[in-house]
């Protein structure tokens, strides 16, 4: 099933949400760059394994493709891991090998919260959730699986969502990275976002008609203040009406760009990034050469990815023509050949 990419996260941070215990974080993310460093990074195994175990508890789902130095590539969503590799990234075979993985808490990764077992306490909930899919586990499990690939340090490629966590990661660990890559980075490295209102650009794409039935979607979609009376099964429905309305306004996602939505996956990048952050100053931290793709056709503007270039000391940003927001699936040629252009010739 074809699903939403990046939009979601910029529809539900767009809006206000419901409940009072909420006034907090609506205004202050719970991530602070630095938390992944604190956390516990050892991993529990070494090598190639069918899943790689990034702690104790969680199992890491992946696939690659090539062969050659290892890239690991950070899908976005939040919370939706590809389910076929980039056409554009298998262009890079030959010389490299892809390893994608699916983030815990969505695909066949371990799901901590699919057994609903939720305290009484919605600010304890929202801890937990936070503190066990957030932003600095994600950042923590980059850098366990780079122990586990055995790379002194890593070639990253992050798209969409996954832009900004590669980002994160490289302001955490930059003595980690070798290169960075950004494909289509998300609109959320300074939030609220001074390039314009996302959610009333895909709706501005609507029929009439369909702009009614979004409404009432959002409405319910955007209510985080009931979040922990649903079931997963309740919020993987409500969240599988999006696509409907997000291909009338973009156009269809690319086959293979969407796999298996994690829904507690998606909320906690919510809780982390909050309503009010600045992390500029923060990637700056890492200064090794970055390539930005900006899809021509982007639904984001070119002043996204400029906005992550500014902030990094060695970035440049290159336009992929007649590409929207997944270049390396729908623009491989071209896309290959900038790629390659940075990994091997730079």
């Amino acid at each position: 099933m074809k699903l939403l990419v990046f939009c979601i996260l910029a529809l539900v941070l767009l809006a206000a949400a419901g409940g009072g215990f909420l006034f907090w974080m609506k205004q202050q993310p719970l991530y602070k760059p630095g938390q992944a460093v604190e956390l516990i990074l050892e991993p529990a195994v070494a090598g190639d394994q069918p899943m790689w175990r990034v702690s104790e508890d969680v199992e890491i789902n992946h696939f690659s493709t090539g062969s050659g130095r290892n890239i690991l590539y950070v899908h976005g969503g939040p919370g939706i891991p590809p389910s076929l590799s980039a056409p554009a990234l298998d262009g890079l075979g030959e010389r490299f090998r892809v390893n994608y993985y699916d983030q815990r808490g969505t695909g066949k990764s371990t799901r901590p919260f699919d057994n609903e077992a939720w305290s009484s306490g919605a600010w304890q909930n929202i801890q937990e959730l936070e503190g066990t899919l957030g932003i600095a586990q994600q950042i923590a499990d980059i850098e366990r699986i780079r122990r586990i690939l055995g790379e002194e340090t890593l070639i990253l490629v992050g798209h969409s969502y996954g832009g900004l966590l590669a980002s994160l990661y490289s302001a955490e660990f930059p003595d980690r990275v070798e290169k960075l890559v950004l494909i289509a980075p998300a609109d959320l490295l300074l939030f609220p976002s001074p390039h314009g209102d996302l959610f009333a650009s895909i709706r501005s794409g609507l029929s009439a008609r369909d702009r009614t039935a979004f409404d009432r979607w959002a409405d319910e979609y955007l209510d985080l203040g009931t979040i922990f009376e649903k079931s997963t099964g309740e919020l993987e429905t409500l969240d599988s009406k999006f696509p409907r309305f997000f291909e009338q306004a973009m156009g269809d996602l690319p086959e293979g760009s969407g796999g298996d939505v994690g829904v507690w996956h998606a909320r906690a990048q919510y809780f982390s990034l909050g309503q009010r952050h600045d992390w500029r100053g923060a990637i700056s931290a890492y200064n090794g050469p970055t390539l930005i793709l900006h899809g021509e056709n982007d639904l984001q503007t070119i002043e996204v990815s400029k906005m992550y270039a500014d902030a990094l000391p060695d970035a440049r940003v290159e336009t992929i023509t007649g590409a929207g927001h997944f270049p390396h699936y729908t623009q491989p040629d071209q896309t290959t050949s900038v790629l390659l252009d940075f990994l091997v010739r730079n």
